[in-house]
């Protein structure tokens, strides 16, 4: 009796096992695929309902640490790609109540990026394992040196202690995985050295940019926007805001399927910045 309960313990946990393996492959080809929808407003629609599934999974099999690194990642994904970019817009037009109520969503929304991804490395101690840093642990930082990066933007003062560590989370990134996750290690090092010129002086971070169009084959139309936003405005250069940005809006998008939501996205940026370019580049 005891052996036979046994068994059916053992075949009981091979079918968990094998549940949670076809599901986390068909969920690993869902978030590989959705990288080539051109709708970004169905994109985004669907990525709170998978936030909270990807959750569920990683509670139902702690074991299979696939679910949680998808369920980091997305959460992350979410807070910085669409919820920063519903702040940025209301900032940019002055909309002051809108921007501080998504604000508070956003910094709580951070927040739970920033465990979720620390919960993936072997210490909470980011400075501390960056030394021994190995290129497996690459994504994970890059997301915290990412949401770091969105922290300073909306509260600069208050983060400004944070450069120094999202500069060299951002360093040991590129050094150890050049152009990982469409250069966004180079470009935010770009878009930081140039906020810096700004105020400071000195290099404005262009050579980050050129960096990321090489190893982007420049296929990835944020590289131009973001260079545009950061460079541009540094060099208070209009012509060149305006010329860089009008170029992304010319490109052909379909070119480069894979990359077809990510351009979708730089695309409105795009348009969002041009229409802001009185108050970020003034004649």
């Amino acid at each position: 009796m005891r052996f036979a309960l046994l068994l059916l313990c053992g075949c009981a946990s091979f079918i968990d096992e094998k549940a949670a393996t076809s599901t986390y492959r068909i969920l690993e080809k869902s978030a590989q695929a959705a990288p080539r929808q051109p709708d970004i407003e169905l994109a985004r629609g669907a990525m709170p309902g998978g936030i909270m599934q990807l959750e569920a999974f990683a509670l139902a099999y702690p074991d299979q640490r696939g679910f949680k690194v998808l369920h980091a990642n997305m959460l992350c994904q979410y807070a910085v790609t669409f919820v920063f970019d519903d702040w940025e817009d209301a900032t940019l037009a002055n909309r002051r109540a809108d921007a501080e109520r998504v604000a508070e969503r956003l910094v709580r929304l951070l927040d739970s990026c920033i465990d979720a991804q620390r919960a993936l490395l072997p210490s909470r101690d980011v400075a501390a394992l960056l030394p021994t840093m190995t290129r497996a642990q690459v994504e994970p930082v890059l997301w915290l040196a990412t949401a770091g990066a969105v922290q300073l933007a909306l509260d600069p003062l208050r983060n400004i202690g944070q450069l120094r560590l999202l500069r060299a989370e951002l360093e040991r990134c590129v050094e150890l995985a050049p152009g990982f996750r469409n250069a966004d290690a180079e470009i935010l090092l770009g878009t930081l050295q140039a906020g810096q010129a700004a105020f400071f002086g000195g290099a404005d971070g262009a050579a980050y940019f050129e960096r990321a169009r090489a190893l982007t084959q420049k296929r990835v139309l944020n590289v131009d926007v973001m260079f545009a936003r950061g460079v541009a405005v540094a060099r208070k250069d209009r012509a060149l805001f305006t010329s860089t940005l009008e170029r992304v809006l010319a490109a052909d998008v379909t070119r480069w399927p894979e990359q077809r939501l990510a351009n979708e996205i730089a695309r409105r940026k795009a348009r969002r910045y041009l229409a802001a370019a009185d108050a970020l580049v003034p004649r």
